[in-house]
């Protein structure tokens, strides 16, 4: 160790009492020693136990089992052969650890090394005998040994297991007891029957089960510790109700994501909660356990085909190119970009307002991608001056536009804050982008935008229109995308019903008959790239999102999948609909024509809008209210510059009474 004035100092290990010459080695810790003496009585006490056996069986054998068709003399036999059969029973006990295996968890293990160790010892017995009987002149009949033998490893036996078998039997009286739920375990493989033993081993797991699922027909109707194999995944409707089950366990980390969403289809059909292992990348280091049953993840429980992303599409689009991604922090932001990083750019600029969030977006491509060059931007879209001298200084190639507030309700609360960082933010990024000479601009967008209801869907309505005037002004390729919920983000339903299970507290749905559509992360980010590959200016692309789910069948559908009843553990209350929420979301307006493009999952929209407005005067108005600190104002052009809007809104109060009013005679009915 150095002194600050860099002078070298000895090292002080402090003494600890009882140590020699400060050497932890020779330490006494006396309840080290204790634990020990405890440990040395226990093993002396069951080999005393053993010794016992030993010596009735040998007992036993030699006064009530011989054969009589000889007579011998028992008393001298006993005489000569107990104190060796005590000598190698006691050796052999000693080397094959008989006495040091535990009781409790006795198992196949245990009873190979009984019975190598009665095995070895009553032949090394039977040899010495050979040996020793004409000196001794004593005769012992061959089958007072091969007696002995058995009636050894059958005491034994049920010395070592006697507990196991006591601890079984309470323990199933136990569950009984406790009114434990009856479970069905998909998947009798190594990882179903592992569980299997675990839970018919733990009193108190609270769960029994019944019976097993498995599509091997070598299986089907075979038991494995007792508990039958009674059928296919097909027949698990007709086995819960067979056996009374109450829950289901996937038990095969091993499944591919089209089997898990097959057996989720199936389950989720049955209408009882379940639980799941993790695949067998969680559980490459440990076996499995029933303690690492868990719900079911937000992205199965959506039940969406397997998505595998074009890697070569994002290393086609970047190679060698400055990308600058704004919201990099956020949910989609980061994900985009990890994809991009790994595509190869020459350089990936992160822009974001969050330092939390550009910090470990930043962090994390970092240390993922070491040889790539990252540049955070801490700076705020609203901010024009900022914008545009990071864009100069940067001088990216393409831009993707993925900052925004996005909370529907939170922007009823400030819809100043939505036109301003969402609007106002986009003209900045794009004039700037447009000054620094992008080629290419893809502005992140949401199904709310068609025929917008709430502030947030009608400013990202009309950064729609920003980036489609900027394309036809400049002929530069500047395009949009939309979509729905984005499973798994900030702020998605999906995410507030997983933590609201998570905590135990009810689940509010607005509305029984409202649907949303929704895609994963990867497939938003997919998206993103594929319009940025495809655009030519001034479109909007839209992904296959498949049909709208129903939230309320959503809410019941994850309850189930986090292994707890709907309605009985877990209540689902309807709220009615806030402001600015719909039943429904919609993909495009009226006006809108999809049009297939080179891939399939991806469309593109044409068609002319029939709002005509000079987009950028409009902003211009924006700003000046918002300046003016005039919200009033503010919402008043809004609300002239698109009727559709007003009138919109204007039914949201009526049709929330209406079916408040239809929600409680339904209700007291």
């Amino acid at each position: 160790m150095l002194h600050r004035s860099g002078e070298a100092v000895t090292s002080i290990t402090p003494m600890t009492f009882g140590s020699k010459n400060g050497n932890d080695s020779g330490n006494f810790s006396f309840s080290r020693w204790l634990t020990e003496v405890i440990w040395n009585g226990r093993i002396v006490l069951i080999l005393m136990a053993e010794l016992l056996l030993v010596t009735l069986s040998l007992l036993v054998n030699l006064f009530f089992f011989a054969p009589t068709n000889r007579p011998y003399d028992a008393t001298s036999a006993m005489f000569v052969m107990l104190p060796l059969a005590l000598a190698l029973r006691c050796t052999a006990l000693r080397i094959f650890g008989i006495c040091e295996r535990s009781f409790r968890h006795a198992g196949i293990a245990d009873a190979i090394a009984i019975a190598e160790s009665v095995g070895s010892s009553s032949l090394g017995l039977y040899l010495l005998y050979l040996v020793l009987k004409f000196r001794f002149g004593v005769f012992v009949p061959g089958s007072v040994f091969f007696g002995d033998a058995i009636t050894l490893f059958l005491l034994l036996s049920a010395f070592h297991f006697g507990i196991r078998i006591y601890n079984f039997s309470s323990e199933h009286s136990l569950k009984a007891a406790m009114d434990s739920r009856r479970a069905v375990i998909i998947g009798a493989g190594d990882a179903g029957v592992s569980v299997l033993k675990e839970l018919l081993d733990t009193p108190r797991s609270g769960v029994v089960p019944v019976a097993l699922v498995d599509d091997d027909p070598a299986k089907r109707g075979t038991r494995i510790c007792g508990v039958p194999v009674a059928g296919p995944l097909a027949a698990l409707i007709d086995v819960l109700y067979t056996f009374h089950a109450s829950e289901v366990l996937i038990c095969i980390p091993s499944a591919t994501q089209v089997q898990r969403h097959r057996i989720l289809a199936v389950c989720r059909q049955c209408g009882v909660p379940v639980r799941t292992l993790p695949c067998v990348a969680d559980l490459l280091n440990h076996r499995a356990s029933s303690r690492d049953l868990r719900a079911v993840s937000i992205e199965d429980a959506l039940l969406r085909e397997q998505f595998v992303p074009d890697h070569s599409l994002a290393r086609s689009l970047v190679d060698g190119k400055v990308v600058l991604v704004t919201g990099a922090g956020g949910s989609i932001g980061s994900e985009l970009c990890k994809q991009l990083a790994a595509a190869g750019p020459a350089r990936l600029v992160l822009v974001d307002k969050s330092e939390n969030g550009l910090f470990y977006c930043h962090l994390g491509i970092e240390e993922a991608f070491p040889g790539l060059t990252t540049t955070p931007v801490l700076a705020d879209v609203t901010d024009q001056h900022q914008v545009q001298e990071a864009m100069l200084r940067e001088q990216p190639d393409i831009v993707f536009h993925a900052a925004a507030f996005k909370h529907v309700g939170m922007m009823e609360l400030h819809p100043d804050q939505a036109i301003r960082n969402n609007v106002l933010g986009t003209r900045n990024v794009l004039t700037a982008s447009v000054e620094a000479g992008v080629s290419t601009f893809v502005n992140v967008s949401t199904d709310k935008a068609v025929n917008p209801r709430c502030f947030m869907g009608l400013s990202k309505k009309l950064t729609e229109l920003l980036v489609k005037e900027t394309a036809e002004r400049y002929g530069i390729r500047y395009m949009n995308v939309r979509f729905g919920n984005v499973a798994g983000s900030t702020g998605s339903v999906l995410r507030i019903f997983a933590e609201q299970i998570k905590k135990g507290k009810p689940l509010r749905v607005t509305d029984p008959h409202a649907t949303r559509y929704f895609m994963s992360i990867p497939e938003a980010v997919n998206l993103i790239l594929c319009a940025a590959a495809l655009g030519r200016g001034g479109e909007t692309f839209i992904f296959n999102m498949g049909n709208p789910v129903n939230i309320y069948e959503l809410a019941r559908t994850l309850t189930l999948f986090a292994g707890i009843v709907p309605g009985e553990e877990l209540p689902i209350y309807f709220t009615g609909l806030k402001d600015g929420e719909k039943v429904a979301e919609e993909l495009w307006e009226d006006w809108e024509v999809p049009q297939a493009t080179e891939n399939p999952q991806i469309f593109r929209l044409k068609g002319s809008n029939p709002l005509s407005i000079d987009i950028f005067a409009a902003v211009q108005r924006f700003q000046e209210f918002l300046a003016a600190h005039d919200q009033g104002g503010l919402i008043e052009y809004v609300n002239e510059l698109v009727p559709s809007f007003h009138l919109q809104r204007s039914g949201i109060s009526d049709q929330t009474e209406s079916w408040t009013q239809e929600h409680f005679a339904r209700m007291s009915a």
